[in-house]
């Protein structure tokens, strides 16, 4: 960058601004002055040179220069620089902070000669140490984190050095157990290869071993039979008269011994299996008799629970009604009340002989009854008795010795009734 780019001088007087225009009619040559003659004049007097011109202020906070000349101040602060900078090591700890104290000294001289722009430029250098005081504080805070991020940085390099390390180890011994289980599985293939020739060999020699067998057993066949033939023929010899009695052969009966042991062998666990699958089936008679009897209670049931209900309504009928004439019967007499009372027990005493009207009827006229007529006197009789037990009432009544298949005598059924104790039963039973 060049050191005169964006500098901006004060203003002209108008005498200066004069002298710059006789300046510049001088440029065509027309006056020309010595530079040693410019030298000597005092403070404000003007040089003028044919090919580039810089006025040149000595004495003053403003220098100018040609082109191949540098201000006086600049060169001053030039070898101030070079030799502080000289002066500092740059091994020693503090070496950036010198460096800067000294070009912040040489712009403090900058600023103190240039006082037009002394305001601005030390606005500017406030700022930037502003800028630098924030920084350095905030290096200072984020020093103890850094301190912190390289301990945290460490401590996870030594973790994952040692995860590294323990999983390198675990591979290790993984890849050893593979190698050996690898090894274990080779030996059990040699040896179950070893374990087939062996199988092989053995098989072989069984086959061999049932062949002699087989020849063996037909040869004793074999022998037995001419032997069988040799008694037979000897025993035709000494007893020519048992020609007609056939001779049983041994190899057939001991067959037919193997034989039967065998179906009996199979018997036993057919017998034993049955055992085991049928020990707590229940037969197929006890079943339809417990089902016939299950359903006849179960009807029994039903009707008695319909009766129960009737009876259960009535009572709240009843109740319902007595709990509504409660005041009226207050009011009442109490002869109109005993008059009531006795009015239920004779209703009471009228259902209670209800049940014995029909026999009671048939007494007088004839003392026996049919089977028919039995039967639905018992039913009426013992509403809760099942029809089997109603039919061993007939049977026992018809195996009496008075009595015949067709007719029962009524004696019979009143000594039933006696022994029930149906006379003395309440009302309920109707």
């Amino acid at each position: 960058m060049s050191p005169h780019k964006d500098i901006k001088f004060p203003p002209l007087t108008p005498s200066q601004k004069q002298r710059l225009t006789y300046e510049h009619r001088l440029q065509n040559g027309t006056v020309q002055t010595s530079e040693e003659g410019q030298e000597g004049e005092s403070a404000g007097a003007v040089s003028v040179q044919p090919a580039a011109r810089k006025l040149c202020w000595t004495g003053s906070s403003y220098i100018y220069a040609g082109p191949g000349r540098k201000p006086q101040l600049l060169m001053q602060l030039e070898s101030y620089v070079n030799k502080e900078l000289h002066t500092i090591s740059s091994h020693e700890p503090t070496f950036q902070e010198l460096k800067l104290q000294v070009y912040r000294d040489v712009f403090g001289c900058f600023i103190k000669e240039f006082k037009t722009y002394q305001p601005l430029l030390s606005g500017i250098k406030k700022e930037y140490e502003n800028t630098l005081a924030y920084l350095q504080d905030q290096i200072r805070e984020l020093e103890p984190l850094r301190s912190h991020l390289r301990l945290v940085t460490e401590e996870c390099d030594r973790k994952i050095q040692a995860r590294w390390a323990e999983e390198q180890a675990e591979i290790g011994a993984l890849k050893r157990e593979k190698q050996q289980l690898q090894r274990h599985i080779e030996a059990m293939r040699e040896k179950e290869k070893a374990m087939e020739a062996v199988v092989d060999r053995l098989q072989s020699q069984l086959s061999q071993q049932y062949l002699q067998y087989r020849e063996e057993r037909d040869a004793r066949k074999l022998l037995i039979w001419q032997l069988n033939d040799l008694t037979r023929g000897s025993v035709k010899e000494e007893h020519p008269a048992d020609d007609n009695i056939e001779a049983k052969d041994p190899v057939g009966l001991q067959l037919a011994l193997k034989v039967c042991r065998e179906d009996l062998t199979k018997a036993q666990v057919e017998l034993n299996r049955m055992k085991a699958e049928y020990w707590d089936v229940v037969p197929r008679r006890n079943w339809d008799t417990l089902e016939q009897t299950h359903r006849q209670n179960l009807l029994q049931f039903k009707t008695l629970q319909g009766d129960f209900d009737q009876l259960k309504r009535e009572y709240d009928t009843l109740l319902e009604l007595h709990k509504s004439g409660s005041m009226q019967n207050k009011t009442q007499d109490p002869i109109t009340v005993q008059m009531d009372e006795s009015v239920s027990q004779g209703k009471s005493h009228i259902q209670s002989r209800n049940l014995k009207d029909p026999i009671d009827s048939d007494a007088p006229e004839s003392s026996t009854l049919t089977v028919q007529e039995f039967r639905a006197a018992l039913m009426t009789a013992f509403p809760l008795k099942s029809d089997q037990e109603i039919d061993e009432l007939v049977a026992s009544a018809q195996s009496e010795p008075d009595n015949s298949n067709d007719t029962i005598s009524s004696q019979r059924l009143h000594s039933l009734l006696a022994e029930s104790g149906v006379a003395a039963l309440p009302p309920a039973l109707e």
